[in-house]
């Protein structure tokens, strides 16, 4: 029924603009995508022993402060204005492009380094830094453990600051940051790691999270 009112609206010719035909095409598309990747479903017993078994590879114990990320598999790519073959769960999706265009009708425009994350990248991520000599322990601050990031979900997106090509506390200081905080509630999205988080994780300005609250 809603991909009917949809296009229905395409043959409106307030509505034909190049720009809302496009928006209008992803949402379609990752509508269409939901409802036929709905019945997912993973096998909990043996995605809990590989996390277990990967928290016995890096010697630390499950974090008491911290829950375990399925991941999802109810996968759509978003194609950004910015960037293509990005992932996110389905739901967050509909929200991220819905987000993504309100925008851009403020003259912003996202730049998105990292969507959905399998545990296994997550694993190769911390490795590397271990094989630079960089402790467990200060890793984790930076870092969650496999099992446990946020990204695994298919629900966080992590954004750059305009000109730069890697995470950096400095995005607080644009414009997609300021308008992030005063509207990507609006749509789902909370800063996943603020200032002092419980999680004992560092301050995160580029990390948001797709709540459906």
């Amino acid at each position: 029924f809603q991909i009917v009112c949809l296009l229905h609206y395409m043959l409106n010719p307030y509505f034909l603009s190049i720009k809302f035909l496009y928006m209008l095409k992803k949402i379609i598309i990752v509508q269409i995508c939901s409802l036929l990747i709905s019945n997912c479903s993973i096998d909990t017993v043996q995605y809990l022993k590989k996390i277990d078994n990967i928290l016995k590879e890096f010697s630390v114990s499950q974090p008491s402060n911290q829950k375990i990320h399925f991941e999802s598999c109810n996968l759509v790519t978003i194609n950004t204005l910015q960037q293509s073959s990005l992932r996110l769960d389905s739901l967050a999706a509909i929200a991220f492009i819905k987000m993504e265009k309100d925008a851009a009708k403020d003259s912003i425009k996202f730049r998105v380094a990292s969507a959905y994350r399998t545990v296994d990248r997550q694993t190769k991520i911390i490795n590397r830094k271990l094989n630079k000599g960089i402790p467990i322990e200060i890793i984790l601050t930076e870092n969650t453990l496999p099992g446990f990031s946020e990204h695994h979900s298919g629900n966080a997106v992590d954004f750059l600051s305009d000109n730069s090509y890697s995470l950096s506390v400095e995005f607080e200081k644009t414009k997609t940051f300021k308008w992030l905080t005063e509207n990507a509630n609006k749509y789902g999205f909370y800063l996943s790691y603020p200032k002092n988080n419980k999680e004992g994780i560092m301050y995160e300005p580029w990390h948001w999270m797709y709540k459906n609250e």
